[in-house]
């Protein structure tokens, strides 16, 4: 289940590798928000959130309503909380390595691959930590972060990383290559038959874990019902999607962060319908956040324009507190 609703894995950029950010605020202008990249959701209390954004974490405990700075503050791509440990985090940051909180996020330590920028990190059960390079290919942990090695995945860029809730150690991997699956917890891996490369976010469906959603470069939205076995593209020909930064599947809906605001699907992608209401004119939307207690609360983080939330399953959306 954390792999699905809380660990947003790559929520994307403009350029397809580079984490950016809106350029800083001249004096006396109002502050600008930085991109928020994903976000993770007590699941057993929805009122904590945290929010990885390129000016460091944030955490509320009111639903979003008011935001506090944690203790990290480089450029965090991506959040992982260990599922047998609510307390041990683990943060990716750009350029600067892993990160590491056994204290649910209040103080936190360098723990290795320092001078990297880690776009994906994924935390399983009994202190083992995978983490995407930015080409620098996958690299594991098998001691909660003190040591690191090449886990032989054998691709230089790695994006999204998530694991099947039911099976834990099902990892798929999303690559410059397409997607990776590995079904012994990253020891080997074999590459499934995505019909497109460049994998920037998965998504598996909670209540079915063999049916998997797959956004790659250039917009494209993909489906498998087997396990990445077999793939079906689901962009709807009326409707181009140009930028997919993440996807979100629940058991009743799919929702994707694009470039043009947020997309939602109830007929398990067939058909895209725009949920914006609410959201920024701009609708750069790069990660969405569901609360795993209740699948209708979503959050959208936005490039530059704040967070935004809803509990109507995107009916309409409401910013959130100044980051």
């Amino acid at each position: 289940m954390y792999a699905v609703f809380l660990f947003a894995t790559l929520a994307g950029s403009q350029s397809l590798f580079a984490f950016d950010d809106p350029a800083p605020a001249p004096p006396g202008s109002a502050a600008v928000h930085g991109t928020t990249s994903a976000f993770v959701i007590d699941p057993k209390n929805g009122s904590i959130v945290y929010a990885a954004t390129s000016r460091g974490l944030f955490k509320s405990t009111d639903g979003g309503a008011n935001w506090s700075p944690t203790g990290l503050t480089a450029g965090v791509n991506a959040l992982a909380v260990d599922p047998a440990n609510r307390s041990i985090m683990y943060a990716a940051t750009s350029e600067k390595g892993v990160f590491k909180s056994v204290d649910g996020g209040q103080s936190w330590m360098e723990s290795g691959l320092p001078k990297m920028e880690v776009k994906t990190v994924l935390a399983q059960a009994g202190s083992t930590v995978l983490a995407g390079v930015f080409d620098g290919g996958l690299h594991k942990s098998v001691d909660g972060g003190a040591k690191w090695s090449d886990a032989g995945l054998g691709e230089k860029y790695v994006n999204a990383l998530a694991f099947d809730p039911s099976k834990p150690s099902v990892v798929y991997a999303g690559v410059g290559g397409g997607l990776m699956k590995s079904i012994d917890g990253g020891a080997m891996w074999t590459k499934m038959h995505l019909p497109a490369p460049f994998a920037r976010t998965v998504s598996i469906q909670p209540g079915t874990p063999d049916t998997l959603y797959v956004g790659v470069a250039g917009g494209g939205i993909y489906k498998s019902i087997d396990g990445g076995q077999n793939w079906k593209a689901i962009n709807n020909p009326k409707q181009q999607i140009y930028v997919v930064n993440d996807l979100r599947a629940t058991d009743s809906a799919v929702y994707a962060a694009t470039g043009i605001g947020v997309l939602k699907s109830t007929d398990g992608g067939e058909n895209w319908t725009p949920v914006n209401n609410g959201l920024p004119a701009n609708k750069d939307i790069r990660s969405i956040g569901v609360d795993p207690s209740n699948p209708s609360v979503l959050y959208a983080g936005t490039f530059g324009a704040g967070v935004y939330k809803t509990t109507s399953g995107g009916e309409k959306w409401e910013p959130m507190g100044s980051l």
